[in-house]
């Protein structure tokens, strides 16, 4: 007699229990999709010159002209990222100095051995992003970009764009068309395949 009553509030309680965990997982779901749709911090280095032309080798480094605007071309990169809703950007003036030594320590700050993941977390950034132009001559230039997860310890995006000409309007072209087509598209892509996912 006593059984149905048994059964009858076991039933019940593995209900309320399911219940329970139902909205658990609905709410951990609710709670990673907003994770997901937040802007992720981001370092930008100092961009990096690669001169290899005669040119260069004959001025015994990069022209100053081509030093300007590589600064000009990292001031665009920062604008066209920042102004996109998956980045918010980081000052990188807090560990200045740190990247003062990571320059003295290598030549180049997109081929570091890794300290730019440590600049990264100095600068409690979750992405870092280096950069560098490459100069062949003044008609074969290119910039590339590579776009580093600092939790994860590795690369999870890049772009390269090649540019005709050496002028200050071929250099904005190809800044504005790495972060728009290039950098960023391979970033969503690989964010797809898992590569570049959330923490």
């Amino acid at each position: 007699m006593c059984k149905p009553a048994v059964t009858t509030a076991r039933r019940q309680a593995m209900q309320a229990l399911l219940a329970v965990l139902m909205a658990m997982i609905c709410g951990a779901g609710m709670a990673d999709a907003r994770t997901a749709g937040e802007p992720r911090t981001l370092l930008i280095l100092p961009f990096d010159m690669v001169d290899s032309s005669l040119q260069g080798e004959m001025n015994h480094g990069p022209l100053a002209a081509d030093v300007a605007r590589l600064e000009r071309t990292q001031a665009i990169v920062q604008r066209a990222l920042s102004a996109r809703e998956e980045f918010r950007l980081v000052d990188a003036a807090p560990i200045n100095e740190d990247i003062a030594q990571a320059r003295q320590s290598y030549r180049y700050l997109y081929e570091c051995n890794g300290c730019e993941i440590d600049l990264g977390r100095a600068a409690g950034a979750e992405l870092v992003l280096t950069g560098w132009v490459q100069k062949v001559s003044n008609l074969i230039i290119n910039i590339n970009a590579t776009l580093y997860d600092v939790q994860r310890g590795k690369a999870v995006a890049g772009g390269s764009v090649d540019m005709r000409g050496n002028t200050d309007r071929t250099w904005r072209a190809a800044a504005l068309y790495l972060v728009n087509h290039s950098l960023v598209s391979n970033y969503h892509a690989r964010a797809i395949d898992g590569d570049a996912a959330t923490p």
